[in-house]
């Protein structure tokens, strides 16, 4: 679980330098000419990004919260609001890559937490003999 954490905090992070380098005009277009709703998701997911990729990297509960508030958000804004976010078909199929990506990253955390908490399961041997 600790790899899979630090591995998250590294894409949590990289996700946060693009929303940042964004807001700093790195962008494709100048910040200020990009549409409204790219400018409010760039500042809301620069933060949420930050903290996730923080908490995440020292393994505390508020990172695994932010990790999933930001994941849960993503997939419902791109689910029920993407006409709010897209101009073009390639922008559309990239948020649904970015919803699979969410769902994918979601269920291995869920897998690998409910694999701590239960343990081997019974007629498994432990590998400490």
């Amino acid at each position: 679980m600790i790899i899979y954490l630090r591995i998250l905090a590294t894409i949590y992070a990289l996700a946060a330098t693009m929303h940042i380098g964004s807001i700093l005009g790195f962008g494709r277009i100048p910040f200020e000419e990009a549409p409204f709703s790219w400018q409010v998701t760039d500042y809301f997911y620069g933060v949420l990004d930050s903290i996730a990729a923080v908490g995440l990297f020292l393994l505390r509960p508020w990172g695994v919260a932010a990790f999933l508030v930001a994941a849960v958000s993503e997939i419902l804004l791109f689910t029920f609001a993407a006409d709010w976010l897209v101009v073009t078909p390639e922008q559309m199929f990239m948020l649904r890559g970015f919803i699979v990506y969410h769902l994918i990253a979601i269920g291995i955390y869920l897998w690998l937490w409910r694999s701590e908490k239960r343990g081997p399961l019974p007629g498994q041997h432990s590998s400490h003999h």
